[in-house]
This record gives C-alpha cells, sequence and structure tokens, in this order.
C-alpha cells in the first residue's frame, strides 16, 4: 500500500488544479498544506503566497513571495489577475472565501497549480457543498478545478503511560473494520495522574485524500448531482477511516477514542454505515456469483424484494437433480485424485450450461449436483429452461465421454420437480448459503435416483408446464422413497 507521501506525490505529478486543504478551525490544515507546497517545490522553484492577514504566523521558504490583500473582491481580483500575467509559478491562498473564491477559480482555468485551505466541517467531495450557493455553476463545472481534496481532523492520542492492552474478538472487530477477519490485540484508554485521568494525551491528525481527475469526476458528479454512491478507486481515495484504524492498530489511538470518533461526527458516522453495507453488499454478491452468473446477481442486488430473498420466502421452483451413475465401483478402484479430477472437469462444462440457461446452483452433494431455477429471481418459464438444460448437460457429457479413451465415462440420471419451496439464506455471518426447502426438493432427489443413465424423469407438474414443447413419454406412476402414495412421472424424450 502506498504511504500518505507517496499518494500526494502522485496527485502533484498529475494534471494541476486546485489542491484544497480542508477542517475547521485549529485542526492544523494551513501547516499540511505547506508542507505539502513544500514537498511540491522540493527543487526550489518559486512560490506565491496571497493572504489578508497582515501579520502571517509562518516563517516562508526564501524563494517564496507574499502578497498581502485587502479583504475585498476587487482587491483579489486584481492581485491574482496582475500574478497569472507575471509568471505560471503555483500560488498559495491561505484562505478560500468569499472576497478571493472567483478570482481563484479563474486562476485555476489557467490549469495552473492553487494550494489553498478551506474552513469547513464537511469531509471529502462534500466539501463542495460550499461552493455550490456561492459560485452559481454546476457541480461539473466545479470538479474541473479541483485536482484534489485533503480534508482533516484532529484525534485524541493514546497516554502510553496507562494504555492497557485488549484482545478483541471477530465480531467486535468487526464494528471497527467491517472487513476484519481475525482477532486483534488493541489498547484502551485507562486513566492516569499524567493524563488527568483522560487515557489520552495530545492530538493528532487523521486525513481524507481524494484525487479529482478524469476517472473519479464522473463518479463524484452522480454522488452529488444524484445521491449515486459508487466506491471509488483505493489509488484514488483514502479515507479518514483508514488512517483512523491504522493509529488504532499501531497503538496510537484507543478503542474507544475510535468509536467515539466516528459516532458523534455525523459526517464520519455516514461514511462508516456506508462502509458496513458495502461489506454486507460484497458478502452478498461474492454469496451468490457461486450460484448464479454476474448479471443475475446484478439482479437480485437492484431488486426492491432483495430483504424477502434473503430472510426467506415462498417460490415456485423447479429443481434439478444430476447424479452420476455407477460411479461407487470406479471409486472404490480409483485414487481419491483421479475421482476428483474426473468429476471436476465434468462439471465445469455442466456449470456453464446452468449459467447459460440462467440456472442456480445450491450445491455439491458428492457426485450429485442440486440446481433450482425460479428462484433466487422470478423465471416464468422456468420448467422449460429447467428440462433444456438437463437435456444439454446429458449431450455434452455424452460428447465428452466419445471423447475418452478408456472405459471410465460418467453417466447422468437427471430428476425434476416443480412446486412452492422456502427459499432463502441459511447460516450466520461468517457462513451463509442460499438455498431452497421443502417436499418438492424431496421428490426431485427420488426421481433422479429412479432415473437410470442417460434418461431424465420430471413430475407431472414439470410435464404440464412442457408437455407442447418438449415431446415426452409416461412412465406410469412410480412408487418413490419416503412417499406413501404413487407418483406420475414422464421421461423426457431426447436424441
Amino acid at each position: 500500500m502506498e504511504t500518505t507521501l507517496e499518494f500526494v506525490q502522485r496527485i502533484l505529478q498529475s494534471s494541476p488544479g486546485i489542491f484544497a486543504t480542508t477542517g475547521q478551525s485549529g485542526t492544523g490544515k494551513l501547516t499540511t498544506l505547506l508542507a505539502i507546497v513544500n514537498e511540491f517545490t522540493r527543487s526550489g522553484s518559486p512560490v506565491k503566497l496571497f493572504t489578508e492577514d497582515l501579520n502571517f504566523p509562518f516563517v516562508l521558504p526564501e524563494n517564496w513571495s507574499i502578497q498581502v490583500v485587502i479583504p475585498k473582491e476587487t482587491a483579489w481580483t486584481e492581485a491574482i489577475e496582475n500574478s497569472i500575467l507575471d509568471s505560471s509559478i503555483p500560488f498559495v491562498i491561505d484562505i478560500l472565501n468569499l472576497n478571493n473564491y472567483k478570482s481563484v477559480f479563474l486562476a485555476a482555468q489557467q490549469k495552473r497549480w492553487i494550494f489553498t485551505c478551506i474552513d469547513t466541517p464537511y469531509i471529502g467531495i462534500d466539501v463542495v457543498y460550499n461552493f455550490r450557493d456561492w459560485i452559481g455553476i454546476n457541480y461539473s463545472e466545479i470538479l474541473q478545478q479541483f485536482s484534489c481534496v485533503w480534508s482533516q481532523t484532529l484525534l485524541p492520542l493514546l497516554c502510553i503511560n496507562c494504555a492497557q492492552p485488549v484482545q478483541v474478538g471477530v465480531e467486535a472487530m468487526k464494528l471497527l473494520d467491517p472487513n476484519t477477519h481475525q482477532a486483534e490485540e488493541l489498547w484502551k484508554e485507562v486513566g492516569c495522574e499524567i493524563c488527568e485521568q483522560r487515557g489520552t494525551k495530545k492530538r493528532g491528525a487523521v486525513y481524507e485524500i481524494l484525487q479529482i481527475d478524469d476517472e473519479t469526476r464522473p463518479i463524484l458528479q452522480d454522488y452529488l448531482e444524484n445521491n449515486i454512491i459508487t466506491p471509488l478507486p483505493s489509488t484514488k481515495h483514502q479515507t479518514i477511516q483508514d488512517f483512523a484504524r491504522s493509529l488504532l492498530r499501531s497503538g496510537k489511538v484507543g478503542i474507544e477514542t475510535y468509536k467515539k470518533f466516528i459516532t458523534q461526527n455525523p459526517m464520519l458516522r455516514v461514511q462508516h454505515l456506508l462502509e458496513h453495507e458495502k461489506y454486507r453488499s460484497a458478502q452478498m454478491q461474492d454469496m451468490f456469483s457461486r450460484f448464479v452468473t454476474r448479471q443475475v446477481v446484478d439482479r437480485i442486488l437492484h431488486s426492491s424484494d432483495f430483504a424477502e430473498i434473503v430472510a426467506g420466502e415462498r417460490r415456485k421452483v423447479t429443481c434439478v437433480f444430476c447424479d452420476v451413475r455407477n460411479f461407487t465401483s470406479y471409486a472404490e478402484t480409483a485414487s481419491p485424485d483421479d475421482i476428483f479430477a474426473l468429476l471436476n472437469s465434468y462439471f465445469q462444462d455442466i456449470i456453464e450450461i446452468v449459467f447459460h440457461y440462467e440456472g442456480t446452483i445450491d450445491k455439491f452433494i458428492g457426485d450429485s449436483i442440486m440446481l433450482v431455477f425460479g428462484a433466487p429471481t422470478e423465471q416464468l418459464d422456468q420448467e422449460i429452461r429447467a428440462v433444456r438444460c438437463a437435456i444439454a448437460i446429458q449431450h455434452k457429457v455424452a460428447e465428452i465421454n466419445k471423447k475418452r479413451t478408456n472405459k471410465d465415462v460418467i453417466n447422468l440420471g437427471i430428476g425434476i420437480n416443480t412446486g412452492e419451496v422456502i427459499a432463502g439464506c441459511l447460516g450466520s455471518e461468517r457462513r451463509m448459503d442460499y438455498t431452497v426447502l421443502g417436499d418438492v426438493v424431496n421428490v426431485a432427489a427420488r426421481l433422479e435416483s429412479r432415473a437410470s443413465a442417460r434418461q431424465i424423469l420430471i413430475s407431472a407438474e414439470t410435464f404440464m408446464a412442457i408437455q407442447d414443447k418438449i415431446p415426452c413419454h409416461s412412465v406410469g406412476d412410480l412408487v418413490l422413497k419416503g412417499k406413501s402414495e404413487r407418483l406420475s412421472a414422464f421421461e423426457v424424450v431426447y436424441e
């Protein structure tokens, strides 16, 4: 991961614009700004600083010039315009305000670096809200002038004299960092005479650094205009939470300080909640993408019924079981490595077929695979999809078998049933699977157990939906294990 210095150096090598350090009064944003400009001008190139302060409190390098400007808009306009004509040296404006923002934006349009401070409680791109009423131009035009927003605030630092190490479990750590996967040792504020029982001593800065360029501008504009939040690449955005957590883990900030910092700052509380939503969304995407295509995942996550999909809902589905015939005898003589390789080669091709028909892979059970159509998203033609998928699987298996030079071939028996189930996620936050439950599943499994090699058996419910589209013939009423009554079954005819 890039250090803060490397991150800033990369920004300073990009297209010029306004580089703003932001924060409330007393957060040290001007000190940070001058340090950044010093880094930018290490070669000794000149810099011009503009201020309204007659007693500017910092000693400037010899190659810097300073101009005190009367706090009036006309004075700022004249000062900036004259300096633009003089040279292309970078400008430093100690505070961007109502007197100078117009002339500063005019200078930024000349494609030069302008370093300035903005006194605001906003963090990151939200500082743009400061200019919405000032400037009277749209967000796109404002964003075009910026190259970076560096937001800064202060955190109470841990008192090293009384800090107490404490082991934090995985679940508690997730409240601090939703991306963590392990317990960690952190530090707790205790209080002593040195820190006056506060548990903290002095304050340190934490930052949010946002690069604004051709890649991030459209994303930021969408956020500002349409409230659409899209994660920015980590190479362009380092959050205050990132920095605060690094201080937490390095023992410079205590647990309670971090918690209060996140929950009591309205801006950061929203970001923290957003982090957790992103984490949960990523979990769901990861889980569902193991079972269905990426297109189906996107439909699930954008569905108005997403909560029901996850929590559990009644759905009409078509359940498909595929099982390898006579595999037990082969497994008795083959090595585990050979068994795994053989099954894996078949299942890889089968999965591609399932995804083509937009089926859901419910689970693998040894040498069997359970598929579902109609969940997690509704499919009005689920029975047709399921049967055509089964036929395509049988064709693919026959094709693979023809290419094998030995007798170790795989033949499948397939059972299909349609009906109502409960569909949803089972498990916990650490391990969760999407599945369907109900007698429909049991009947499909029993039909598969009665199917011979290369045969596809379907229930009467499935047959009713496909009889005019796919040829089938009756195999009579079957006695299925666990069923007191015989069930009508049909065989799918395919070549």
